[in-house]
């Protein structure tokens, strides 16, 4: 029988070498989830909000804090989280490194809510939207009808107030 050329393929015939290197990655990025919940537990809730674990490699944490002053406190700290990381399954783990990036505030911080969800409060005056029936007067068929549309909207304000 034939093979059938619209069968799925599995991800390692697609991927080829690809597949092994997704595995690593898919492999680094859990071990650095693991190791951010143990720097939250040794720096406790307000510090872990303002850092991260950068990356991990060769025994050597990198933590990236948000300041340069954050940085010089976590410097302080190197010892008390080498200590808690050792203690707790990670006893590879042989020098920490902090830099600071100001960029990964934008990183840690929450999501702010988008353009959409926020409700405008302009309104169209009721003269701009006379302006725009004239200019649609003149205008040619497919922008006329943009136009017109759109001072529409001053007549759904007034009925709103």
């Amino acid at each position: 029988m034939a093979k059938n050329r619209y069968d799925p393929k599995s991800i390692d015939e697609l991927m080829g070498k690809w597949s092994n290197k997704i595995t690593q990655f898919g492999a680094k990025t859990d071990s650095l989830q693991v190791l951010q919940a143990e720097l939250d537990k040794a720096l406790g809730p307000i510090l872990s909000k303002k850092c991260r674990v950068a990356n991990y490699r060769d025994g050597t944490l990198v933590i990236e804090a948000v300041s340069a002053t954050l940085a010089t406190r976590l410097n302080y700290l190197k010892l008390d989280i080498l200590s808690h990381l050792r203690q707790n399954g990670f006893a590879e783990c042989g020098q920490v490194k902090v830099t600071s990036n100001p960029d990964a505030q934008l990183r840690l911080s929450e999501p702010k809510p988008s353009f959409k969800t926020q409700k405008s409060s302009r309104t169209m005056s009721e003269s701009t939207a006379e302006q725009l029936t004239e200019l649609a007067a003149h205008a040619p068929p497919s922008l006329q009808a943009k136009l017109l549309k759109l001072a529409t909207h001053a007549a759904k304000n007034k009925q709103k107030k």
